[in-house]
C-alpha cells in the first residue's frame, strides 16, 4: 500500500487497521488482496500472510466484491457465507469500493462487523435495554419536573379567589416574573403550578425549590450548580443546577424572602443577562426561563431591614398576585371540605350542620393547611361517617367562642353608646380583656391592633405575638386597615 491520509507512512496506516476490533481487507480491482488484518483471518481461519496478494475469489468464491466495484454501490449489511457444508460461518459484512481522487474505482474494502447473526441480535438486545432504560429515566426526570396542579385544581366560587384567578390567566400569557404573596397555607404553589400549566411553556419543566429549607452553605450549588472540584466533597462529575434544569420551563422560588444575600446577587444577573455560571467556573451557559416567585412576608419590609436586595426585590415583583387567606372566603370552605374528605379516602363522610357553621365561623390563620389538619383530626377521633361538632378540635371550638363572645359585646357597646368606641381609655379597656386578636368583631379590630403596636412599641414581631397571630397576618391586616406602625 501506498502513503496515504497526505503522507501517512504505510506502517502507521497498518497499525491503525490492525487494531480495530472488527475483520477488515482490501484488494484491487482485479480482487487480488492488498491488505488484511489478523481479526479477518482468522474469520476466515488462517494466517494473514498467507492471504496477502492472493485473489479474493480464491479464497471466498461466492464473494460479491467484483460485483462492487463493477457497479460501484456499497453493500451494508449483507450476509456473507464463509466455507462449505457443516463448517460454513454465516457473517455480516459492508462492502465499500475505494474511488480516487478523479472519482474512479480503485478497489475495495470489506469489514466484518459480526462473526455471526447472534453477535448482531445480542447488540441489538442490549441496545434495545439501554434505550429502555434511558426512556424510563426520562420518564422519571419528566414526571419529577413537570407541574402536577391547574386551574381547575384551585377551587372555590368566592370573589376574592375568583378575582386571583383571573389575574393568573392574564400573567400566565406573558413571559415576565411572578410574586405570588399571601399568608402560609393559602395554596401559592398551587397556584405557581396552575400558572405553569396555563402558560406557553407548560411544556416545558417546572423546577421548584424552597429557599428556606436549603442550608446556606448549600444554596448556591443547588441553584447554580458547580463544577468538579468547585470545593471540598463536590462530586467529580459536577452537579446541573435547579436553574439550568428550569431551561425552556418555570422556576418557582418558594419563600424567596430567606434566599442568601450573596444569592441575590447571582441571580439578579442571571435574570439581567439570561446565562448562568456554575460555581467554580466561569462559563456562562444561556439559560431561558420564567420565574414565579412566592412568599408569606413583607418583602419590601425585609428590603428595609437590609434583608433582600432592592434591585432583586422590583426585578422579580414586576407582576404581584395577592392570594386571599381562607378567612376572607368563608363560602368556598364547604367545597373545599368535599374536596378534601375525598382526598383523604373519606368521600362518602358527612359534616354535620353544626359542624359547618362552626368551621365558617373560625378565622383560621393557619388557611387550607390548617383545616386540612382540622379534618384529619375529626375523621381520626369521630366514627368517620359523620363529623360532629366534638369531632372539631379545641382550637376550632375555641376559636368560635371567642368570636361570639366578641360580637356579644359589640352589641352591647352598640346598645350603651351608638358611636364606635373611639376613645384611648375604651381601647385600653378592650386590650386588657383580652389579648387575642381573634377574639375580637370588625369594628374593634383597627383600635386593637393600634394599641398593641403602642404597647410593643412599634415591634411587628412582639406585637404578632400580643394578639395571637401569625406575623404575615398582621402585616395584612395592617396593610388592610391602614395602619401604619410607629416605632416612637
Amino acid at each position: 500500500m501506498e502513503n496515504i491520509g497526505g503522507g501517512m507512512p504505510d506502517r502507521l496506516f497498518r497499525k491503525i487497521l490492525d487494531g480495530l476490533p472488527v475483520g477488515i481487507y482490501l484488494c484491487d480491482t482485479k480482487g487480488e488482496i492488498l491488505y488484511i488484518n489478523d481479526v479477518y483471518a482468522d474469520i476466515l481461519g488462517t494466517l494473514k500472510d498467507d492471504l496477502v496478494n492472493k485473489n479474493i475469489v480464491d479464497v471466498l468464491p461466492k464473494t460479491r466484491a467484483l460485483d462492487v466495484m463493477r457497479s460501484g454501490n456499497e453493500e451494508i449489511g449483507d450476509l456473507c457465507v464463509i466455507g462449505e457444508g457443516t463448517v460454513n460461518k454465516t457473517t455480516i459484512v459492508n462492502r465499500l469500493p475505494m474511488r480516487d481522487d478523479e472519482g474512479m474505482i480503485v478497489g475495495m474494502v470489506s469489514m466484518c462487523l459480526f462473526r455471526n447473526p447472534n453477535e448482531l441480535k445480542a447488540l441489538v438486545e442490549r441496545v434495545e435495554q439501554l434505550d429502555s432504560r434511558v426512556s424510563f429515566y426520562r420518564r422519571r426526570m419528566q414526571s419529577a419536573l413537570s407541574a402536577r396542579y391547574t386551574l381547575d385544581n384551585i377551587l372555590g366560587e368566592s370573589k376574592p379567589l375568583l378575582f386571583a384567578k383571573n389575574r393568573l390567566r392574564n400573567y400566565a400569557h406573558t413571559d415576565f416574573p411572578v410574586l405570588i404573596q399571601g399568608p402560609t397555607g393559602t395554596g401559592k404553589e398551587l397556584f405557581a403550578n396552575a400558572l405553569h400549566t396555563a402558560s406557553p411553556r407548560k411544556d416545558g419543566p417546572f423546577v421548584s425549590i424552597n429557599c428556606a429549607a436549603v442550608p446556606i452553605e448549600l444554596f448556591e450549588s443547588e441553584l447554580f450548580g458547580y463544577v468538579s472540584g468547585a470545593f471540598s466533597g463536590a462530586s467529580k462529575d459536577g452537579k446541573v443546577g435547579l436553574i439550568e434544569l428550569a431551561d425552556k420551563g418555570t422556576l418557582f422560588l418558594d419563600e424567596i424572602g430567606d434566599m442568601p444575600l450573596a444569592a441575590q446577587a447571582k441571580m439578579l444577573r442571571v435574570l439581567e443577562e439570561k446565562t448562568v455560571c456554575r460555581v467554580g467556573s466561569s462559563t456562562a451557559r444561556p439559560v431561558d426561563f420564567r420565574l414565579v416567585a412566592a412568599t408569606n412576608r413583607d418583602l419590601l419590609h425585609i428590603v428595609e431591614g437590609g434583608g433582600f436586595r432592592e434591585d432583586l426585590y422590583y426585578r422579580v415583583g414586576a407582576l404581584p398576585l395577592q392570594i386571599p387567606s381562607l378567612a376572607e372566603r368563608t363560602s368556598d370552605i364547604p367545597l373545599i371540605v368535599t374536596a378534601l374528605l375525598a382526598r383523604m379516602g373519606k368521600a362518602t363522610a358527612k359534616i354535620s350542620e353544626e359542624s359547618m357553621r362552626l368551621l365558617m365561623a373560625y378565622d383560621w390563620p393557619g388557611n387550607i393547611r390548617e383545616l386540612r389538619n382540622i379534618l384529619i383530626h375529626a375523621i381520626s377521633v369521630g366514627d368517620g361517617q359523620t363529623i360532629r361538632a366534638q369531632d372539631l378540635s379545641s382550637t376550632v371550638l375555641a376559636g368560635c367562642r371567642a368570636n361570639r363572645v366578641g360580637s356579644d359585646d359589640e352589641v352591647s357597646a352598640h346598645h350603651a353608646q351608638p358611636s364606635k368606641i373611639s376613645s384611648t381609655h375604651e381601647r385600653e379597656k378592650r386590650a386588657s380583656q383580652a389579648t387575642s386578636l381573634h377574639a375580637q368583631n370588625a369594628d374593634t379590630e383597627t383600635a386593637f391592633i393600634v394599641k398593641a403596636l403602642e404597647l410593643n412599641h412599634g415591634n411587628m414581631v412582639k406585637t404578632a405575638k400580643y394578639l395571637n397571630i401569625s406575623r404575615a397576618t398582621l402585616y395584612e391586616k395592617c396593610k388592610k386597615l391602614g395602619i401604619s406602625r410607629n416605632k416612637n
